[in-house]
């Protein structure tokens, strides 16, 4: 019960994020987008797991890693944008 309860959290936060870029409320480039789908496909998998759902599994995991790499490259461009370049600390 609580494995599917997660199972189903998983699944809103991933529709959420879809349904925010779709409608353009969230930037499919944002940290929020990529942690929302991160969330989502962690939970997916927890609540696969246990119900031997491979094929939801592997799909999930695969989407969590492509999640988190673009969670870090929105983190870096964030981060990028923060810092002052070396000519302005010079000046």
């Amino acid at each position: 019960m609580v494995t599917t309860l997660i199972g189903f959290a998983g699944g809103l936060a991933v529709l959420l994020s879809f349904a925010g870029a779709a409608t353009g409320r969230l930037s499919t480039r944002s940290a929020t987008y990529h942690l929302m789908n991160l969330a989502g496909a962690i939970a997916m998998v927890a609540a696969g797991l246990p119900a031997d759902a491979w094929p939801s599994v592997v799909v999930n995991v695969t989407w969590a890693l492509i999640s988190a790499h673009g969670l870090t490259r929105a983190l870096a461009a964030a981060r990028s944008a923060y810092e002052p370049r070396t000519e302005e600390l010079y000046t």
